[in-house]
């Protein structure tokens, strides 16, 4: 059977065709958004607070009680946002399919204030109040933040895709 070049932009993406680029764009995307708060709160007095808080989702109040790094909520807590990260970068890429870059950024910023008021008003309440009492603008730019850089996962899909015609008809 000889492989034929397919126009990948009038279908869509496969889930496990979404896990790779989805996954990088996502972990890269969930850093940046963890340095802009660390170096938020770094200004204020505890570089750490931003992990600790994430840690509060499991640990409770007692992630917060000390100030400066301590090692259980901090890694807790980069654990936690670097997973949920790479979760929504793969769910962005396998929703998104095949966008240029420029519209994938567009829609990732769209999606960033989605997960933010998703976040701010309906879960954190309930999981997190801690996480819920943060100041709503700095949290939306943060999540506006990770949008905009989720919207680079189409630089992570593979440059040409060349598969049997069957194969694709299968998506």
């Amino acid at each position: 059977m000889q492989s034929v070049g397919v126009n990948v932009r009038d279908e869509p993406i496969l889930l496990k065709e979404a896990i790779r680029p989805g996954a990088i764009s996502g972990l890269f995307a969930a850093v940046v958004m963890s340095c802009a708060w660390m170096l938020t709160a770094f200004r204020e007095g505890d570089l750490w607070r931003p992990m600790k808080m994430v840690a509060a989702t499991v640990l409770g109040e007692d992630a917060l009680l000390a100030s400066g790094f301590q090692p259980l909520p901090v890694i807790l807590g980069l654990v936690i946002h670097l997973a949920m990260g790479v979760a929504l970068g793969v769910f962005f890429a396998w929703l998104g399919g095949f966008l240029p870059m420029g519209a994938a950024i567009i829609w990732g910023l769209i999606f960033g204030l989605a997960v933010w008021v998703i976040m701010q008003f309906g879960l954190l309440p309930v999981v997190n109040p801690w996480m819920a009492v943060l100041p709503a603008i700095p949290f939306a730019i943060s999540h506006a933040l990770f949008g905009l850089t989720l919207g680079a996962y189409p630089r992570f899909l593979p440059e040409a895709v060349h598969v049997p015609q069957v194969w694709r008809k299968a998506a």
